[in-house]
């Protein structure tokens, strides 16, 4: 059973965009939530927001459900540092690391392509910088689990 997506579009990019981000969320029982992103299931689309925001640490925290979302609407492009799970890195570094495992990938004969920061495998599988076995989004947990185990066995390189 597919349900349609009209708030996310069935778009895990546009999720991890929304991640540290000030958002307002309307839902259908006339609630609206303003906060900053702190986590959406890509699977069960469901928001964790921080409401009544003053820290990374001081904070109300909400948990939408996605069937009861009626709209979402992205407040502010700056994200809040804190919530990303890694350290912004450097672009040289991210380019070398992404052609890196981008050639380890196509060695191990899976078809991989770049898509801005991004690298793809068959629409199925993304990869987000800084392009770890973590850093993979993917709803099929057993073609997530495979290329995850071949990002593992990439040999360490220094970047």
């Amino acid at each position: 059973m597919d349900i349609e997506d009209s708030i996310f579009n069935n778009d895990s990019i546009f999720m991890r965009s929304l991640l540290g981000k000030k958002v307002q969320i309307n839902t259908v029982n006339e609630k609206s939530y303003i906060g900053v992103v702190y986590v959406i299931d890509p699977i069960f689309k469901t928001v964790v927001l921080h409401t009544d925001w003053k820290s990374a640490n001081e904070h109300e925290t909400v948990i939408i459900l996605h069937h009861a979302i009626k709209s979402l609407e992205k407040l502010s492009d700056e994200v809040e540092e804190s919530y990303l799970l890694e350290p912004i890195i450097s672009v040289p570094q991210s380019v070398n690391k992404k052609t890196v495992v981008k050639k380890w990938l196509k060695k191990m004969m899976i078809d991989v392509k770049e898509s801005g920061d991004y690298l793809k495998i068959d629409d199925h599988l993304l990869i987000v910088p800084p392009y770890g076995p973590e850093n993979c989004i993917c709803n099929n947990t057993i073609i997530l689990e495979k290329i995850q185990k071949i990002l593992q066995s990439l040999p360490e390189i220094k970047v």
